[in-house]
C-alpha cells in the first residue's frame, strides 16, 4: 500500500508542475518536486530517483491508468503538457467506465453483504454521483 500512496502523490505533484507553465521543468526539477512532496506528506526522506520520475511519466502517458496524459518533452530537455488545460485530476470518465461502475453497483448489491449499512451508504453515494455523471452526458 505505501508504495501506491507514495506513486499516487509524485503522480498528483508531477501533474501539478506540468500544469504550471511558468517554469520550465527538467527532470532533475521534477525529481526535486517529487521528493520534497514525498517528505512533505509521508516524512520520507530518502527522496526519488531520476528512473522512478521517469517511469511516473510513461506510466501516466500510458493508458495503464486511464490519464493518457500529453506530457513531451521540448527543446529535448524541459518537460510539459502539450494542452496547456491538461490535468489527471480532470480526467472524465468514459461511458465504458460508467458503465462497469454500474455492473460493479450492480454486482456488490446483490451480495449477502450488502446488508451492511455502511456498504449500503457507499453504494448509494456512488450510485447517485454516477448517474449525475450519466445525466450530463
Amino acid at each position: 500500500m505505501p508504495a501506491n500512496k507514495n506513486a499516487l502523490i509524485r503522480y498528483k505533484t508531477i501533474d501539478n508542475c506540468l500544469r504550471n507553465r511558468c517554469k520550465r521543468w527538467t527532470l532533475d526539477d521534477l525529481v526535486e518536486a517529487c521528493s520534497d512532496a514525498l517528505y512533505d506528506m509521508e516524512g520520507i526522506r530518502k527522496g526519488v530517483c531520476a528512473r522512478t520520475v521517469q517511469m511516473d511519466i510513461q506510466i501516466m502517458r500510458s493508458d495503464k491508468l486511464g490519464y493518457f496524459a500529453p506530457i513531451e518533452v521540448y527543446d529535448r530537455i524541459y518537460y510539459r503538457y502539450s494542452d496547456p488545460d491538461y490535468s489527471i485530476s480532470q480526467n472524465p470518465l468514459s461511458l465504458d467506465d460508467c458503465e462497469l461502475i454500474k455492473k460493479a453497483i450492480t454486482l456488490l448489491n446483490n451480495k449477502k453483504d450488502s446488508d451492511n449499512d455502511e456498504t449500503r451508504k457507499v453504494l448509494t453515494k456512488v450510485q447517485d454521483r454516477l448517474m449525475t455523471i450519466l445525466n450530463f452526458v
